[in-house]
């Protein structure tokens, strides 16, 4: 590491694995840097890592702290959304912290994004270190990152040709959804949106293309980025043979903006993690995402 930061590790979302603090710990060592852990990580209250005022008091405990520098999220799962009306925005506005997570943090992270601008990286928590070592796609771009250093990534197939620069938006599309009409909705217009999901059935995606459709996310963006909808199959509802892939790439004919999708990004082992509210460059053409680093940690 060239850059040794600070990390503190919190849960705002579901119970924490046993243990995976220990593990998480452990590895960040390994790596070079200081490790902080919440002081509720251990805390459960059904499908939540402990009441919402806890998980939210350890991520305004790092935000508060001057040595933190980094904040990692330790897994998925639900609940993070309900920690955004009990943070503090104006402290975070002036303690800029990096929030780095992906799947349920989607919903905390465009929150916070939202009420101040300021950014996060998607695409990695601490479950994702497995036997003591990352998938090298992923450690990669979360090193470059972090070591403010410019790095590119490559994956997917092109829907619709160009390239944009503009800020990415996005992440796990059911968190995202959950914000719309709330006070913590981001503004996707001018920007490349990067969506994923997880045990999503056909019909269900066909519903939120819809809604981003309907609530005019589509018509204003500057491009799009779809990621991996793992295990989006049919389970309890008879799709009359129509997959996931069948419905995104019947809304695929639909954009006008650069576009590829099958990215390496979301539910996967191998994925790129990615600045959150930065711009980017989308070279739709050629499947490529350059991350320009621009001195913002």
């Amino acid at each position: 590491m060239s850059i040794k930061h600070v990390i503190g590790i919190v849960a705002p979302s579901s119970p924490v694995p046993d243990g995976l603090i220990k593990q998480s710990f452990e590895y960040f060592q390994r790596l070079g840097f200081k490790v902080k852990t919440g002081k509720h990580l251990d805390k459960k209250e059904l499908f939540a890592a402990g009441r919402d005022e806890e998980r939210a008091g350890d991520i305004m405990d790092f935000i508060k702290d001057p040595e933190v520098s980094v904040i990692i999220t330790t897994n998925g799962g639900t609940c993070s959304i309900r920690t955004l009306p009990l943070l503090d925005y104006d402290l975070i506005k002036q303690n800029h912290k990096l929030i780095v997570g992906y799947s349920d943090a989607t919903a905390m992270q465009l929150g916070i994004y939202a009420k101040t601008s300021a950014l996060s990286l998607t695409g990695f928590n601490c479950s994702d270190i497995k036997n003591r070592t990352v998938a090298e796609s992923t450690l990669s771009s979360l090193l470059h990152y972090l070591n403010q250093e410019s790095y590119c990534v490559n994956g997917g197939q092109t829907v619709y040709h160009g390239t944009v620069t503009a800020p990415l938006i996005g992440g796990n599309l059911t968190c995202l959804l959950n914000l719309m009409g709330t006070p913590y909705q981001p503004d996707f217009s001018g920007k490349i949106l990067l969506i994923e999901d997880v045990g999503i059935e056909p019909y269900l995606v066909e519903g939120m293309f819809s809604q981003l459709h309907v609530a005019g996310v589509l018509d204003n963006l500057a491009g799009l980025v779809i990621g991996n909808f793992t295990e989006c199959t049919a389970k309890h509802f008879d799709s009359k043979g129509i997959r996931t892939e069948d419905v995104i790439d019947l809304w695929c004919k639909r954009i006008k903006v650069p576009c590829i999708k099958n990215f390496p990004y979301g539910h996967i082992e191998n994925r790129y993690v990615l600045p959150i509210g930065q711009s980017i460059t989308l070279d739709a053409s050629n499947c490529r995402l350059d991350v320009n680093f621009t001195g913002l940690l």
